[in-house]
C-alpha cells in the first residue's frame, strides 16, 4: 500500500465501533423485553463492564494496525460518555445483586415495632423492616401472592437466620427464641399480592414462659388436737395385811 493510498483512507474516531456495538445490544435487549415480558434481562446490566473491554480492545487494535484513529476533543468526549455509561450500568448491576433497589406500584405499607405489612399491585425489588420481639413471643407470617413470587428472610441481631429464603405459601407462626431486634427482608419479583408480619398473636400455649406465681405464705396445716379423754380411774391402793407385817 502506497503512502498516497494510506493518506486517502478516512480517519475514524476512537470509540465509534464500541458505540455501535452498545447501541445494537441495547436495542436488541429492549426489543426482547417487549416481545417476552417474562424474560430476565438483568444479564444486560451484568454485561456492562464489556463496554470498557470493547473500548480498550478497539484502541489497542487501531494502534496496532497503523494508526488511522483520530484523537480529537469529539473522540475524547465519546470515550468519556462510553466510560461513564459503563460505570452507571455497573452501579445498577451491583445494586441489583446487593439488594439495594425497590420498584413498586400501588403499594400500601404500614410498619411499627410489632407490625409489618404491605399490599401491592406490583413489587419488583427488596424491602425490609426491623421488629422488636421478645423471647417466647409469636410472629405470625402471612404471604398472599397472586402473580410473580416473593421470598422472605428473617434474621436476628447476631445474624442468625430465623427463616431463610422462604416463599411462605401458607400462614406460619414462628416462636422467637430470644429477645432482640429481628429484621424481615422481602424480595419480590414482579409480584402482586400482600404480606403481613404481626407479633404477639397465635402464640401456642406450650411456647409461653411459665408465669412466676405470686409469693404467698405457705399454708400451715392445723396441728392435730388430741381428743379429750377421761383421766384414768384411780386404782385403789392395795390393802396391807397388818398381821403379816
Amino acid at each position: 500500500m502506497t503512502a498516497n493510498e494510506t493518506a486517502a483512507r478516512p480517519q475514524r474516531r476512537v470509540g465509534t465501533f464500541t458505540l455501535g456495538v452498545v447501541l445494537v445490544a441495547a436495542g436488541l435487549g429492549m426489543l426482547a423485553s417487549l416481545f417476552w415480558p417474562a424474560l430476565e434481562i438483568g444479564w444486560l446490566l451484568k454485561a456492562s463492564p464489556l463496554i470498557l473491554v470493547a473500548l480498550g480492545v478497539e484502541t489497542l487494535l487501531s494502534a496496532r494496525g497503523g494508526g488511522r484513529i483520530k484523537y480529537d476533543w469529539l473522540g475524547m468526549l465519546l470515550c468519556f460518555l462510553l466510560v461513564g455509561a459503563g460505570l452507571v450500568f455497573y452501579a445498577a448491576a451491583w445494586a441489583w445483586e446487593n439488594q439495594e433497589y425497590f420498584n413498586g406500584r400501588d403499594c400500601t405499607r404500614y410498619a411499627d415495632e410489632s407490625t409489618y405489612r404491605m399490599e401491592y399491585d406490583y413489587l419488583d425489588g427488596f424491602d425490609s423492616h426491623t421488629l422488636h420481639l421478645k423471647k417466647g413471643e409469636a410472629l405470625e407470617c402471612r404471604v398472599n401472592t397472586y402473580n410473580g413470587w416473593l421470598e422472605v428472610e428473617i434474621s436476628g441481631e447476631d445474624g442468625e437466620a430465623l427463616l431463610e429464603a422462604s416463599s411462605l405459601e401458607w400462614p406460619q407462626t414462628l416462636v422467637i427464641p430470644k429477645t432482640g431486634e429481628y429484621t424481615i427482608l422481602v424480595h419480590g419479583r414482579r409480584a402482586t399480592g400482600s404480606f403481613s408480619f404481626l407479633a404477639g398473636s397465635g402464640l401456642p400455649e406450650e411456647a409461653l414462659e411459665p408465669e412466676t406465681p405470686e409469693e404467698s405464705e405457705p399454708e400451715v396445716p392445723e396441728a392435730a388436737v388430741p381428743e379429750e379423754s377421761e383421766p384414768p380411774a384411780e386404782q385403789d391402793a392395795p390393802e396391807v395385811n397388818e398381821e403379816a407385817a
